[in-house]
């Protein structure tokens, strides 16, 4: 065994102890002999849980800045979280805030051996942590005493270079003058003439720290006000930003209410879930029609949040063309059941389904909310949905019946979590067409044809076949693409093999199918052998092509009726190849969660990846709902067609 020297063995630990979480399990350790003192050290470090809780979006950053360190400490209440003020941290000056993601420097009582060991200069923990600061960051710097100086004007002055959003520390600073003049935002104990150097030394930069009786981790969203400082959690930052916020839209209906009725505050305030309907505030709340959701509610239930009593949505109470499909703005919000969440939608895809529901072809009761893909943040939930492990403000998409609409009432098990580097309107374009295009491509064919072999797909140009295309190339398929000429660039984009490009029908985007030979170009490419699987969502002017240009034990997967439905015909025009034919629905490829999970998860893997790439075409507001649906049915779509909650 080699023995590292003092400094270097410092080193090492410290970057072991950054690093040992993210790859080994928590109780993971390294044995050492006793006569390796520092690699033993090292090896304890190894023990140690990851640094880091997670991510705060600069979005989000903004919207906990403009709460009050009071909400907070009351959003974090309500959840039972432990303390998160920071004792001892006070604005150097009148008017001071702060908001940021913590950077953390961690200082130890002073001992010769650990100032010798520390990394000198540059490579000092202290300077490593600051050119970690930026504009969007905190510094949070844990002191061994209130008096005792964490720095002055000249270190200080980097970080005035650096745009630091402020500096937070339960020990004080020196050149009080200067620091001032830097502009940053400052909260400390005190001030103080004191140097640090004789009383502690910078020892670990970006680990979990206390800083005022308070855990911090890098990370974390540090909030400071003329109060004080607030630590809210990376890991539930969402989570207390709905609650504080919906807090502070109560408290300010209660404020108002008792300016305009003088009166004790006691009767509305303080106040704790469970309100209770029947309370004056609970009446008080009704009469604003303010919806409000609490431990009443759901057993168990430890948040809750304010949603309003009526929202917009689309809505069809009669069928017919696009027309019928209009906004309204009194549709109340829908009440939740255990087991599910209310999701405050962002988005909702447009897919030609819903203009069968609209237009009556598939039947459903009168009167109802349009669309069945939407996606956002989570506002409420509910006991059984929390315990499957979802939380307020979780970013989810979703598909079920009635997405045309500000908030959805949606099952936890038809969730389906959205990675932080999927945009939401991305993510809600995988849901129908994105998860159809996957089982048509995966599964519904059952396997009639084989990686290498031929596949047709029609309307490489359109919504979900720009899916199937690439998907279909992504799992080794040779792919034929149709396309109108219009959209033949959009068709290039998705990688065919080959592209089959086609006249427009006459005052349409559609592609005109008598206008190419398509059988002839299908099998003058496959050397006279057709190909093993059609995927064909025209219906009505395809059918004959898909069929004619079957290979032997060939599949036709017809899933939809773009250009109106596939008329009957007789099994047995089926026997010149032994042909096969499905018609399949996607319920029935998403039969249980884990096959759900399966199909979102590999989209999403592939749209991270940047192998799959989507084309969000054009984005509805909600009031022009009946345009969304008209753009569609006239074939102008050049990838998907969303409305903009």
């Amino acid at each position: 065994v080699v023995q590292a020297p003092g400094a270097l063995a410092a080193m090492l630990a410290a970057t072991l102890r950054r690093s040992a979480a993210a790859t080994l399990p928590r109780a993971a350790t390294i044995a050492a002999p006793r006569s390796a003192p520092a690699f033993l050290a090292a090896s304890r470090a190894l023990a140690t849980g990851p640094a880091s809780g997670g991510a705060v979006s600069d979005e989000l950053l903004e919207k906990l800045s403009t709460l009050s360190t009071q909400s907070l400490i009351d959003g974090l209440w309500v959840m039972g979280w432990p303390t998160s003020f920071i004792e001892g941290a006070r604005p150097l000056a009148k008017g001071m805030k702060c908001a940021g993601r913590a950077v953390t420097l961690n200082f130890v009582p002073q001992r010769p051996d650990i100032a010798a060991d520390k990394p000198a200069g540059v490579d000092s923990p202290e300077y490593e942590a600051f050119e970690l600061c930026g504009p969007k960051n905190v510094l949070v710097m844990s002191s061994v005493g209130p008096w005792e100086s964490v720095g002055g004007d000249i270190k200080f002055l980097r970080l005035q270079q650096l745009g630091l959003g402020g500096l937070v520390t339960d020990g004080s600073v020196r050149d009080t003058d200067e620091i001032l003049g830097y502009g940053f935002p400052v909260f400390s104990y005190s001030t103080t003439p004191k140097q640090g150097p004789a009383a502690m030394q910078p020892w670990e930069c970006n680990g979990v720290i206390e800083c005022g009786k308070v855990a911090v981790r890098p990370g974390d969203a540090i909030i400071g006000d003329q109060d004080g400082v607030v630590v809210v959690p990376a890991s539930h930052a969402q989570q207390v930003y709905d609650i504080a916020h919906g807090r502070e839209e109560i408290e300010v209906i209660i404020k108002q209410e008792l300016m305009k009725n003088p009166g004790p505050p006691g009767k509305y305030y303080p106040f704790k879930p469970p309100i209770k309907k029947e309370s004056p505030l609970g009446k008080l709340l009704d009469t604003k029609g303010v919806k409000y959701f609490s431990t009443s509610a759901f057993s168990g239930r430890r948040h809750f949040s304010s949603v309003p009593a009526t929202m917009k949505a689309a809505m069809v109470r009669e069928t017919g063309d696009a027309g019928v499909l209009k906004m309204e703005t009194e549709v109340p919000v829908p009440s939740l059941n255990d087991g599910q969440v209310l999701v405050n939608n962002e988005f909702a895809g447009i897919n030609f389904i819903d203009t069968y529901h609209r237009s009556g072809l598939y039947a459903r009761d009168l009167p109802f909310v349009g669309g069945q893909e939407g996606g956002g943040k989570i506002a409420a939930l509910t006991p059984k949905a929390e315990a499957q492990g979802f939380k307020l403000g979780q970013r989810v998409a979703y598909s079920i019946l009635g997405t045309y609409s500000d908030y959805s009432a949606v099952p936890a098990a038809k969730l389906l979590p959205v990675p932080d580097n999927v945009p939401m309107d991305v993510a809600v374009s995988c849901v129908v067409q994105g998860l159809t295009a996957h089982y048509l491509t995966t599964s519904a064919h059952a396997q009639l044809v084989k990686p290498g072999e031929w596949m047709l797909i029609h309307g490489v140009g359109g919504g979900t076949c720009q899916w199937a295309a690439q998907m279909a190339r992504l799992k080794g398929y040779k792919v034929i693409g149709t396309v109108a000429e219009g959209k033949a660039e959009t068709g290039r984009a998705t990688g065919c093999h080959e592209l089959i490009v086609l006249k427009e029908v006459p005052g349409k985007s559609f592609e005109d199918y008598e206008s190419v030979d398509v059988v002839a170009k299908v099998m003058e490419i496959t050397g006279g052998e057709g190909v093993k699987a059609v995927i064909d969502g025209i219906g009505k002017s395809t059918v004959d092509i898909s069929i004619n240009s079957l290979a032997r034990r060939g599949i036709f997967v017809s899933f939809g009726n773009a250009s109106g439905a596939v008329p009957a015909f007789p099994v047995l025009r089926l026997i010149g190849k032994s042909a096969f034919v499905t018609r399949p629905k996607l319920l029935d490829y998403t039969v249980d969660r884990e096959e759900l999970l399966m199909r979102a998860n590999e989209i999403f893997g592939w749209l991270g990846s940047g192998e799959l790439k989507v084309s969000v075409d054009r984005t509805f507001p909600l009031a022009e709902a009946a345009e969304g649906h008209r753009y569609l049915e006239e074939g102008k779509s050049r990838g998907k067609v969303l409305y903009k909650i």
